[in-house]
């Protein structure tokens, strides 16, 4: 063997290797040609050992697939990872919104006020035509009177009765449904909510349940022809807090009722509506005040509060008498009376007590207005026995002597006549230093009075000064207004428009003029009245 064999033996191996690589399913096959010049013809099938060599390719091809799906699975598991992130976070912040939504609702529920649409119970078909049009119209009325009952309540609590709280802002409108919003939102999220849970959702509508009133209307009528109408009314409260209540409102008295026999019956309720919006604002009003009491209030504080309330309301019937009718007498008498049982020790309920009963007086005749004027006597002097303030106890003193002088009897009005010499001759006294406008009031009306009935001398020149003088005290709109109303007043109304005309003039130059006592007040008054005929 030749030196060169040894390098033909290996290039024929490489040649070998080269193929198993290109053709690796066939290469391990073939049987290798023995060379004349190769003895060692074994040595050929160490080369065929190579095969394991031959599957390294398809091995990387399958690692890298292997990593490609690897890749695939780690980006699909960050991806899950970060829309169920997305996702917690989304239901987290929708939790937040629900949660937020709930707590509003709760801290925004506010009393609700549901007027249901009149019933017939008449039997006039012509009724049933308009009863969508009277329901709609009596909303719209309440809705008035509840307003004004509001402003009243409010001026009432800042000046007379601090002690009294209102229950809210306002108080609740009316409106024909209930208002359904958190009972909505309650049952939208029991939807929503797992099985477990639902107990749990369900305890939420009962511990904050809708509460207010409801109101329910029925229009009656009595006699042939419905010779007398009348509204009946049912208030329920819808949480029931507060006893439920039913009343009617009738037209006039029988005596007075052939006058409206004429009148079409839908445009008789339309005028009944005016009382019966007033009544409901009122009664509504006091149940929305008595819902609202602190619950702190206990024992003896409750009673006095609620003596108060009734105080109130007995006050606002009776000057809803004057601009509603005669209707709201006995209702302010029975509020009063209820207020004194509540709050005994109180002057107030027994001085308004009587002067309801005085105002009653003069609209009746006879033995009827000598009863209610005795009536006022003993509440004034009831009221009398518990007052402590001075300037009270004196206007109180001067609303007897009124009482006293309209009975017509003589040894009451002499009564009268010595009161008020005994307040213009005690030694403290000076008209002009009087800055209470009632009190002023009250002695301008016993003087006009006394003017009226012939009692005194100089009557009317007195009756000018106090009135003027209170006037000037008091520049309110409906203050001004009401003296030419005043019954008591009737005897010098003549000269009003020019009293207060001149009175106004002064008052716009001299702005100070309500606050001045003394000789400058006096001087100033005088020249007004020196302008008035």
């Amino acid at each position: 063997m030749t030196i060169d064999q040894p390098l033909t033996v290996k290039a024929q191996l490489l040649l070998i290797f080269t193929l198993l690589v290109l053709n690796s399913g066939t290469a391990h096959s073939q049987t290798p040609v023995p060379s004349p010049q190769i003895t060692a013809t074994p040595k050929v099938t160490p080369a065929i050992t190579v095969t394991p060599k031959s599957s390294s390719p398809p091995k990387n091809t399958k690692a890298s697939e292997k990593d490609l799906v690897k890749t695939f699975e780690e980006l699909d598991k960050g991806f899950t990872t970060v829309v169920f992130l997305l996702v917690k976070i989304l239901v987290g912040l929708l939790s937040l919104f629900v949660i937020r939504r709930f707590f509003l609702l709760i801290i925004n529920r506010s009393s609700q006020l549901i007027i249901d649409n009149f019933s017939n119970a008449t039997g006039a078909d012509e009724i049933e035509g308009v009863l969508p049009g009277l329901s709609q119209l009596a909303r719209e009325r309440l809705a008035r009177e509840m307003k004004s009952v509001y402003q009243r309540s409010k001026e009432h609590i800042t000046s007379v009765g601090p002690e009294i709280n209102l229950s809210s802002t306002r108080f609740p409108l009316p409106q024909a449904t209930a208002n359904q919003q958190l009972t909505n939102f309650i049952s939208s999220v029991k939807e929503l909510t797992p099985d477990q849970i639902d107990p749990l959702v369900q305890l939420l509508a009962v511990v904050f349940p809708p509460y207010g009133t409801k109101v329910t209307g029925i229009l009656q009528s009595q006699g042939e022809e419905h010779k007398r109408i009348g509204i009946t009314f049912e208030i329920q409260d819808i949480d029931n807090r507060i006893a439920a209540q039913i009343y009617t409102v009738w037209e006039l008295p029988d005596s007075e009722a052939d006058k409206q026999s004429k009148i079409a019956l839908k445009d008789r309720y339309r005028q009944l509506l005016r009382t019966a919006s007033r009544w409901l604002a009122l009664e509504l009003s006091k149940r929305e005040m008595i819902r609202g009491i602190p619950k702190l209030y206990l024992g003896s504080k409750r009673q006095r509060y609620l003596g108060q309330i009734h105080n109130f309301f007995g006050v606002l019937n009776q000057s809803s008498a004057q601009t509603h009718g005669k209707f709201f007498y006995p209702l302010a008498i029975e509020e009063l009376q209820d207020a004194i049982e509540f709050y005994p020790d109180w002057y107030q309920p027994y001085y308004n007590l009587a002067d309801t009963y005085s105002l009653l007086a003069r609209t009746e005749k006879g033995d009827r207005k000598v009863n209610d004027l005795q009536s006022a006597i003993a509440h004034y002097e009831e009221a009398l026995k518990r007052v402590t303030e001075p300037t009270v106890e004196l206007r109180i003193k001067v609303a007897r002597a009124i009482a006293q002088l309209l009975t017509g009897k003589e040894d009451l009005s002499l009564a009268a006549k010595q009161e008020i010499q005994n307040l213009e001759t005690a030694k403290n006294w000076d008209a002009t230093t009087v800055l209470n406008y009632q009190l002023l009031y009250y002695l301008a009306c016993w003087y006009a009075l006394a003017y009226r009935l012939d009692v005194a001398d100089e009557t009317q020149k007195q009756a000018y000064i106090y009135l003027t003088y209170s006037l000037a005290r008091y520049k309110n709109k409906d203050f001004w207004e009401w003296i030419s109303k005043d019954p008591d007043l009737e005897s010098i109304r003549g000269c009003f428009p020019e009293l207060k005309s001149t009175l106004l003039k002064t008052l716009n130059e001299k702005p100070e003029l309500p606050k001045q006592t003394g000789k400058d007040f006096a001087e100033s008054i005088e020249k007004v009245l020196q302008g008035v005929d």
